[in-house]
């Protein structure tokens, strides 16, 4: 069982694991924690050093699970998406689940129904896996990455099964590719080395075109790596310029520019005209005797025919050279001020963000605001009601004495206790179990609560216990007559500490399913919509109930 060669830990680094991939596993047994000895039928044996393979690392989770690392990219290890490994030593109808762990991609193929590749020694044509077996999701348990998990059942205990990211195209196989085309011996296909990768590999340049339009490439190719001579008055420089490009490029820029001269124009003459007059305005240059602009290019050579041919003046060439630097100069101002205005715009929508929090919780404070004065408002004119109803109930149920403060009544709406442990909140004594605040309950009716499937459910048969039915219909949850009746009287509120006890259980229940402060949020919203359905059940069912006696009473 060969072993993988990894390097010390890493403080902070990018693969989302606590330590660096050096290198591709190489027939590595993944076999159960504390066992030693030669890998059994089942234990998986993975490999991935061959062309294009990647597979860093492989941790055993459990007989049905691997996490799966990948190596990052060469020269790139916040690149992290590729993978190719083969797997061996299966059993029949080993089902397994495959968790590659350290994708460094938000956004993916796979989450729009892409899956890996698969093939097997007796099955070499590729195939995907189905849909319904990938997932492509981040996961919390390894430092928020991103995780592609697969699931796949091997059918066959002889074969060796070869999973990658997508078709593999290795660099063999195009290797192979150019040298089927280089034989070819083709006019358009021209292939060159660049040079060589990090691993000594060659870099091929590949020329695609026209053999006609093969000379004009490669001319105008080099005609962009010329670097362009300053303009001079004397052919001295001119000489000089020959000697440091190479009597062949030098050929090769007078062809071009023999090529693309014109025929000299009148407008040439009186543009020419204009110019030299204004540098004669503006440096205090006179020509003598009214000479025209043609004698300012006298000490031109002999050789040259016609007025564009003409070596520009360098009072000119002065000219424009200033009034290119102004140009770059004004160009890096502009830039500057759009990166001043780049960075303004950062902070602004920073600001803005800001603002949207703080308007977020400003909403948040007024709902709470406007249920503190509900409470308020609910407690002040209700206080006789309740007195009234302690007085007819006081058989049914005993009421505990009062002894919350205002701030817990007042939050009887969107109440979140804290957790605690349940075998230490409720006391179980003489077949009763104590909830709190004097509300005690029988004990088996408890236990069978415990197993209700649903808040809802669970909730309404809570309140059953606590209240009674006789209790419940004639209360309401908050107080309040309907809007639905014109003549409707409102009835007494609920008790707010045994809503309060209600929450709790609720609360219980739920922080044993999720730790999500959200979801435990929404859910405990519902429990005063789950007490007034269980009122209207009720009321319902005594009203049917009263018109089946009243129809046996008239029969």
């Amino acid at each position: 069982m060969a072993e993988r060669s990894q390097t010390a830990s890493e403080a902070g680094n990018d693969n989302g694991t606590d330590e660096i991939i050096a290198g591709n596993v190489s027939k590595f047994a993944a076999v159960p924690v504390g066992y030693y000895g030669s890998p059994k039928k089942g234990h998986l044996i993975f490999d991935a050093c061959f062309e294009s393979g990647n597979l860093g690392r492989v941790d055993h989770v459990s007989e049905f699970e691997y996490d799966l690392f990948i190596r990052p990219d060469t020269c790139n290890p916040r690149f992290r998406v590729w993978f190719n490994f083969t797997v061996e030593n299966v059993k029949e109808s080993q089902r397994v689940i495959f968790n590659i762990v350290n994708f460094s991609k938000t956004k993916s193929l796979y989450r729009d129904g892409m899956t890996p590749m698969v093939k097997s020694t007796s099955r070499p044509k590729w195939q995907r896996l189905p849909p319904k077996n990938v997932y492509y999701y981040r996961c919390p348990d390894h430092r928020k990455n991103y995780v592609m998990s697969f699931a796949f059942c091997f059918d066959r205990e002889d074969d060796i099964y070869q999973f990658a990211y997508c078709y593999p195209y290795t660099y063999t196989r195009f290797q192979h590719y150019l040298d089927s085309l280089q034989k070819r011996n083709m006019d358009y296909f021209f292939r060159e080395q660049l040079g060589l990768s990090v691993q000594q590999r060659q870099l091929d340049l590949l020329t695609i075109t026209n053999p006609e339009d093969k000379t004009d490439l490669e001319n105008s190719v080099m005609q962009k790596k010329i670097k362009i001579p300053k303009l001079s008055l004397h052919p001295i420089e001119e000489e000089e310029e020959v000697r440091d490009y190479g009597e062949e490029e030098a050929d090769f820029r007078h062809s071009k520019r023999q090529e693309g001269r014109r025929p000299s124009e009148p407008g040439a003459h009186k543009s020419i005209e204009a110019v030299v007059a204004r540098l004669e305005k503006q440096n205090g240059l006179s020509l003598v005797g009214g000479a025209g602009p043609e004698e300012l290019f006298a000490d031109a050579p002999k050789g040259m025919d016609g007025l564009d041919e003409a070596v520009v003046p360098r009072a000119l060439y002065e000219e424009l050279l200033r009034s290119y630097q102004q140009q770059q100069e004004e160009m890096r101002h502009l830039q500057q001020e759009l990166e001043r205005t780049r960075r303004q715009l950062v902070q602004q929508a920073k600001k803005l963000k800001e603002c949207g929090t703080l308007v977020s919780e400003m909403k948040e404070l007024r709902d709470l605001n406007r249920r503190l004065q509900d409470v308020l408002l609910l407690r002040l004119g209700s206080g006789p009601a309740i007195e009234l109803e302690k007085v007819k109930s006081e058989s049914l149920e005993p009421e505990p004495e009062f002894q919350k403060t205002f701030s817990e009544e007042a939050n009887t709406s969107s109440y979140y206790p804290a957790p605690a442990p349940v075998m230490d909140k409720y006391i179980l004594e003489n077949g009763k179990v104590h909830l709190g605040s004097g509300i005690w309950v029988d004990e088996e009716r408890w236990h069978q609560l415990q197993v209700t499937q649903g808040d809802s459910k669970y909730t309404k048969n809570l309140a059953v216990m606590i209240w009674g039915t006789d209790v419940l219909k004639n209360r309401s949850v908050t107080g309040v007559a309907t809007k639905k009746k014109k003549d409707a009287i409102p009835k007494p509120p609920l008790s707010p500490h045994k809503l309060s006890i209600v929450r709790e259980c609720l609360y219980d229940r739920i922080a044993q399913e999720t730790v999500d402060e959200a979801e435990i949020a929404q859910r405990l919203s519902k429990v005063n919509k789950y007490i007034c359905e269980k009122i209207m059940d009720i009321n319902k069912s005594c009203k049917n109930e009263e018109r089946r006696e009243a129809k046996y009473n008239l029969q």
